[in-house]
């Protein structure tokens, strides 16, 4: 469905947020999952594989000469009643069956269009597998380009979800229909964050992790950060809390410009925690310092934009202006 919004403004946004409410975007959401759900033999799967044959190829990672192989291997799957009966919970309303997503698309697509006025609205698709793919797709759970949004909505479903993907419970806080905007945003942020591809250094890629922290809530103001960071409520007050113990680790091992692979995933990477700081603190904690420190340089600069930010490929430039030193703001 195709649809001109001019949106009302979230609810949450502060004084420091733009107006958008008179930017009209086009959603062009295409329920790819309600059309797969009706197919009940081979050739109305292969139709469907016809019919959108660059989702098809986009999503599943296959080409059109293997699609016979991907109908037998996906008609025993949509076919079953325990997947039936999980997709008909996902269009319960405190799911899918409301207008969160093409609320949240509205909000972040004008504010695109606000600071990127050239920016070119994605075709939107959502499909429903039953997992099909896990651990074999390189990306089931979303694919972004330029010019189409493909949303598994499968594995948004939460903890309260029927069936869970095959994912840690930490992972599973980025997982819920409220995060995949802010996820497909994160993603779209790396079309404007420029960086310095020769500076290996931990320093380099937290702050281009906090810059897409940045731009993300910049994007969707109204969003809670543990949609972007995956941090539970708890997890985000700590290491608000504790982030000079934090900072102190850091500078004590000299991690800042680290350039050792291994060394680098201990801090950026999906873990569950980062137990060389300690058992409690949660993992990718570098990523969120990232964010504490583009988000300083940022907030203290009134008259740099998120335009100009996403420009500077220096990290050094960023980390020195920012002044960041492990405190609170209020300290």
């Amino acid at each position: 469905m195709a649809i001109f919004l001019g949106a009302c403004q979230a609810e949450q946004e502060t004084s420091t947020d733009p107006d958008v409410s008179n930017i009209e975007v086009k959603l062009n959401i295409q329920q790819l999952d309600k059309e797969l759900l009706i197919c009940k033999d081979k050739a109305d799967l292969l139709n469907f594989f016809k019919k959108h044959q660059s989702i098809v190829v986009n999503y599943f990672q296959t080409s059109p000469e293997n699609f016979e192989k991907l109908a037998d291997d996906l008609l025993p799957v949509i076919t079953n009643q325990a997947f039936k009966d999980f997709y008909a919970q996902s269009q319960e309303p405190a799911f899918f069956g409301n207008s969160q997503l093409q609320n949240d698309f509205q909000e972040a697509f004008q504010h695109l269009k606000y600071y990127y006025p050239d920016f070119k609205e994605p075709k939107i698709c959502t499909i429903f597998t039953g997992f099909y793919g896990q651990n074999v797709l390189p990306s089931p759970e979303i694919f972004v380009s330029d010019t189409l949004i493909i949303i598994g909505l499968d594995y948004f479903m939460g903890k309260k979800g029927k069936f869970l993907p095959d994912i840690y419970d930490y992972q599973l806080r980025k997982a819920s229909p409220a995060a995949i905007v802010p996820q497909v945003v994160l993603l779209l942020s790396a079309k404007y964050n420029a960086t310095n591809t020769t500076n290996k250094t931990l320093l380099s890629e937290m702050v281009w992790y906090g810059k897409s922290y940045v731009f993300g809530h910049s994007m969707m103001p109204s969003k809670a950060d543990s949609l972007f960071i995956g941090y539970s409520d708890a997890q985000l007050t700590d290491s608000y809390n504790f982030q000079k113990e934090i900072w102190a680790h850091f500078i004590d091992h000299k991690l800042l410009y680290a350039t050792e692979e291994p060394i680098k995933a201990k801090y950026v990477g999906e873990r569950p925690s980062t137990p060389e700081i300690s058992a409690s603190c949660p993992g990718g904690i570098g990523r969120w310092l990232g964010w504490r420190i583009v988000g300083k340089y940022f907030d203290e600069n009134e008259k740099l934009r998120i335009q100009d930010l996403m420009k500077e490929t220096d990290a050094q430039t960023i980390f020195e202006a920012s002044k960041y030193k492990g405190l609170p703001d209020e300290e």
